[in-house]
């Protein structure tokens, strides 16, 4: 009797005994499960991203013009990004909406919207190239647009060693402005661009880039140059940078002013100076401050203009 009893005792007990390894090996490799797929929502999150800002601006003449009226502004915005890979993306999307707040003017008060889409692909040897397509209604929470663009560029570069590119770039830009008509335009572009990396993660860029804007209204036309170099440096550490940027815009106008009793063609020189300085609070958290300096001269004195601009932002992602 107790061995008809122990029999089937010791077959639960072997069952057991043949199950538990499994369960231990299941147990064993949740942990790694877990871990997989927590690598797997870190990665996704790499590559998916949302951004809140918060921006605030002190401008000495908001309207570029003579009189400089003195504003003070504020711009929230939200956006989104999206990126194919991590490390070496090929497609990227990126979409932003602004709106725009400014004390003694009404005319910049507005929502702006963004978006940028980009491809890149390695051709072959050292020559890749990047194709970008980008809308902005009103224009961007970094600018002062009030007309829509539509822009299609293109861009090859040609890596010259380790640390020199060359960058040949173009694009057709379209741009409709929704209260004057006249100021519709297309306003096509090429430049060129070098980058240099030097020692301690500091990087030097020197660009050239010629447009010709063609409006509706002849008065508007107009033929631009602008002749830019950057320089960018890591400050202590990595989490804060500091960059440098002087630009100079000669532009002829179609349009002609009446200079010492004669019409000539209208001629300005606009002289820009950036300096920004950034640095990452925390790994969702940073802060950037900018300083601009900008004076246009021109043949036609109401188009004269000097403008001081100060700003800081603080953006956070998850």
């Amino acid at each position: 009797m107790k061995m008809i009893l122990l029999a089937p005792t010791i077959v639960i007990l072997l069952l057991c005994s043949s199950s538990t390894p499994a369960q231990l090996d299941n147990t064993n490799r949740e942990p790694q499960d877990v871990q997989k797929s927590l690598t797997e929502t870190e990665a996704w999150r790499r590559r998916l991203w949302f951004s809140a800002t918060l921006a605030t601006s002190f401008d000495t003449n908001i309207n570029h013009d003579p009189q400089g009226v003195t504003s003070y502004g504020l711009v929230p915005s939200l956006g989104v990004h999206f990126q194919n890979s991590v490390e070496k993306p090929s497609f990227e999307i990126e979409y932003e909406i602004a709106a725009h707040s400014y004390t003694n003017s009404t005319e910049w008060d507005r929502v702006s919207q963004h978006l940028v889409m980009s491809y890149r692909r390695h051709l072959f040897g050292a020559w890749s190239t990047r194709t970008e397509s980008e809308i902005t209604f009103k224009g961007s929470s970094e600018d002062r647009e009030l007309n829509n663009q539509y822009v299609l560029g293109q861009q090859l570069e040609y890596r010259l060693n380790e640390n020199n590119r060359l960058q040949f770039a173009g694009a057709y830009r379209v741009k409709r402005d929704p209260v004057d008509s006249g100021s519709n335009a297309i306003d096509p572009y090429f430049g060129i661009r070098f980058i240099r990396k030097l020692a301690g993660d500091k990087r030097l860029a020197l660009s050239y880039r010629y447009d010709k804007n063609r409006t509706w209204d002849p008065k508007n036309r107009y033929i631009r140059w602008a002749y830019e170099a950057e320089f960018t440096t890591p400050i202590v550490d990595r989490r804060t940078r500091l960059s440098f940027d002087l630009t100079y815009k000669p532009r002829l106008y179609g349009r002609t002013v009446r200079v010492d009793g004669g019409r000539v063609p209208r001629r300005d020189g606009r002289w820009i100076f950036e300096t920004q300085f950034e640095r990452v609070l925390r790994s969702d958290l940073r802060m950037v401050f900018v300083y601009r300096f900008e004076r246009r001269d021109s043949n036609d004195p109401e188009k004269d203009f000097q403008s001081n601009q100060a700003g800081l932002a603080l953006t956070y992602r998850w």
